[in-house]
C-alpha cells in the first residue's frame, strides 16, 4: 500500500516538471500536441483544443510534445499546414531556452512551496530548556546550569531550541568564536551572561570537517534515574525517582535541586518496581552526590570489544582521558577525537569505588549501502541505560509566518548546495557511484516516509523536487541542461547546429542517459538483495 505513496510522488513532482515545460511553451505561442504523465501507452487520455492530456503506463517520468520540436519532423508539419508561428523550431534562441529551463525552475520552486507547507507542521518545537550543562564547557563556565531555559542571545529572542542556532552561526569570526551576551530564566528570574563559545569540529555529510561555535549545552531529555556516587544510604544506581516529599520529579535537573536541602522521603522506580524509601535526616544533613543514570551500562555483547577491555553490565562511565562524562553525547564525542590504536584511559565507578580501565581504541571502515560512502566506527558493543524515548518540552516560534518563509528560503537553498556538491563530488570521485539510486530505491524512501507521516511525505517529496530538477540541467544532449547549451551556442553563433551533428550530440546523450539508468537500476538490486539476505 505505501509503495503506491511512491507512484504518487513521483507523479506529482513529474507533473510539476512538464507543467513547467507546458505553461511557459504556451506563453511563448508554441502548439503543444501532448502532454503525458509517464511514459508507454495512455491509460487514459483527454484532448482540449491543440494538445491531447494523458496519464500513461509507466510512472516514471513524463513529457511535453511540442509542434516543430523534433526537425525530423519539418515537412510533417508542413503537410500538416500547421501555422510557423506555432512552431518551436521556428521559436527564437533565449524563448528555447526559457521552455526548456522552466521545468527545472518549477521543480526548484516547487521545492520550496512544499518546503514552506513542511514549516507548518514545525511551528511547534523543542524548547530552549537546557536539559544538561557540559561541566567542562563554556556554559558552565560563564555560569548556566542545567534547567536554564535560553530566552535571548547575542540580541536575538530565542523561542524554541532552533533559535540558539544563528546567533553562534554569527559568533564565528576569522576562525574564532566572540562572546555573547546571554539571558536566561532560572526559576522565574532572568540572569544576564556572557558566554565564549568553544569552537567545534565535525564532518558533513559528505565527509568534510567543518568549524562551528558551541555552547556544550545539550536538549536532550534526561529522566530522574541516578548513579549514586557517595553511596548514600537507601539509593542505588538505576534507581528512577518519581517524587521527593511529595514533589513530582520527570528530570534530573529537577531532582538535582530538590536534594539540595534535607528531604525525609523518596517514590522511585528500582528493577521494575515502584516503592517509597525513607531517609533520616535528623542529625547534619549530607547532600547526596548523583549523576544521570544514563551513564550506566545496560548491556555489553558477549564477546564484543567492549567485553574484552573489561566493561561489565552496571559500570557507570564517569571521565575518559581525564575529561568528565556526564552524558552519552559526551563520552561519543570524546572517542571520535581519537584515532586508531590511540590509548583509552575510562574512569569508572563499579562497586562503590572509582576505578580506571586502559584499553587500546580500535576502529574499523564501514560502507553505507545508500550512499556507497565509507566512514569511520569505533568498536564499542556496549549499550548506555540512557533513555532516549523521554518526551521533550516544547514551545511555539516566534513569528510563525516569518519563520516559515525563511524555512522553506534556507532549506531550498541547503538541499540546492547539498544536492550540487554530491554531483560534483561524483563526477570527481570522492562519492561512490553507489550513491545512484533508482525507482526501487525512490519508492522505499517514500514509503519509510509516508509511514512516519505527512511533514516527512513531504519533505522526500522536496528533495525528490530538487534532485529531478539539477539532475535535468546537467549539460547533457538530451537532458533539458543539454538543450539549454545548444540553443545558447546557436544564439552566441545566429546559427542552428546541422541536423546531422544534433542527432550525433543526442545519441551521444542517449548512451549516457541509458548509462546512468543502468547504474541506477543496478544499484536498486543490489541494495535489495542485500536487504533482503542480511
Amino acid at each position: 500500500m505505501f509503495y503506491l505513496f511512491g507512484v504518487l510522488l513521483l507523479g506529482i513532482v513529474v507533473l510539476v516538471h512538464e507543467f513547467g515545460h507546458f505553461i511557459v511553451a504556451r506563453l511563448c505561442g508554441v502548439r503543444v500536441e501532448v502532454f503525458s504523465i509517464g511514459f508507454g501507452k495512455a491509460l487514459c487520455k483527454l484532448k482540449r483544443g491543440d494538445t491531447e492530456y494523458r496519464i500513461s503506463l509507466v510512472p516514471l517520468g513524463g513529457y511535453v510534445r511540442m509542434s516543430g520540436e523534433n526537425p525530423a519532423e519539418q515537412e510533417e508539419n508542413e503537410n500538416k499546414d500547421i501555422d510557423p508561428s506555432l512552431l518551436f523550431s521556428h521559436k527564437k534562441w533565449w524563448q528555447k531556452v526559457c521552455i526548456v529551463f522552466a521545468g527545472p525552475l518549477f521543480n526548484i520552486l516547487f521545492t520550496a512551496l512544499v518546503l514552506f507547507v513542511v514549516s507548518f507542521f514545525r511551528l511547534t518545537a523543542p524548547s530552549s530548556l537546557i536539559e544538561h550543562v557540559d561541566p567542562e564547557g563554556p556554559a558552565a563556565e560563564a555560569g548556566m546550569t542545567d534547567g536554564d531555559i535560553i530566552v535571548r542571545m547575542g540580541g536575538h529572542e530565542v523561542k524554541v531550541w532552533d533559535d540558539i542556532t544563528p546567533p553562534l552561526r554569527e559568533a564565528m569570526e576569522d576562525g574564532r568564536c566572540r562572546a555573547l551576551p546571554v539571558e536566561v530564566d532560572r526559576d522565574g528570574k532572568i540572569i544576564k551572561l556572557d558566554v565564549r563559545p568553544q569552537i567545534d569540529t565535525y564532518e558533513d555529510d559528505f565527509g568534510d570537517e567543518q568549524s562551528r561555535c558551541v555552547l556544550g549545552v545539550v536538549r536532550a531529555p534526561a529522566d530522574a534515574s541516578i548513579i549514586n556516587m557517595n553511596n548514600y544510604p537507601n539509593l542505588k544506581n538505576g534507581d528512577r525517582i518519581l517524587s521527593v516529599d511529595g514533589v513530582a520529579v520527570d528530570r534530573f535537573y529537577k531532582l538535582r535541586k530538590l536534594v539540595e536541602k534535607p528531604f525525609r522521603e523518596m517514590k522511585l522506580v528500582r528493577d521494575g518496581r515502584e516503592m517509597t524509601v525513607k531517609f533520616d535526616q535528623d542529625g547534619e544533613f549530607k547532600k547526596p552526590e548523583l549523576l544521570h543514570g544514563g551513564m550506566l551500562i545496560s548491556s555489553v555483547e558477549k564477546g564484543g570489544y567492549a567485553e574484552k577491555t573489561g566493561i561489565r553490565t552496571g559500570d557507570a562511565i564517569i571521565g575518559i582521558n581525564g575529561v568528565k562524562v556526564t552524558a552519552p553525547f559526551k563520552f561519543y564525542s570524546e572517542m571520535r577525537k581519537l584515532k586508531n590504536d590511540d590509548t583509552v584511559r575510562l574512569e569508572i565507578f563499579r562497586d562503590g569505588e572509582r576505578q580506571n580501565i586502559d584499553f587500546t581504541l580500535k576502529s574499523e571502515t564501514q560502507v553505507d549501502e545508500m550512499t556507497g560512502m565509507t566512514s569511520r566506527r569505533i568498536k564499542w558493543d556496549a549499550r548506555f541505560a540512557f533513555d532516549y524515548t523521554v518526551p521533550e518540552i516544547t514551545a511555539k516560534r516566534g513569528n510563525p509566518i516569518g519563520y516559515m518563509f525563511k524555512y522553506a528560503v534556507s532549506e531550498t537553498k541547503k538541499m540546492f548546495v547539498l544536492t550540487v556538491k554530491g554531483f560534483l563530488y561524483m563526477i570527481s570521485g570522492r562519492l561512490s557511484v553507489k550513491s545512484v539510486g533508482g525507482p526501487i530505491m525512490i519508492f522505499d524512501i517514500t514509503k519509510r516516509a509516508a509511514e512516519l507521516g505527512a511533514d516527512y511525505f513531504l519533505y522526500i517529496m522536496a528533495v525528490i523536487s530538487i534532485n529531478l530538477g539539477i539532475i535535468n540541467l546537467m549539460p547533457i544532449p538530451v537532458m533539458d541542461g543539454g538543450y539549454i547549451v545548444i540553443y545558447t551556442i546557436e544564439g552566441i553563433r545566429r546559427k542552428s547546429i546541422s541536423p546531422k551533428l544534433l542527432q550525433r550530440l543526442l545519441t551521444v546523450g542517449m548512451v549516457i542517459l541509458f548509462s546512468l539508468m543502468a547504474l541506477a537500476m543496478t544499484n536498486d538490486i543490489s541494495r535489495f538483495f542485500k536487504v533482503f539476505n542480511g
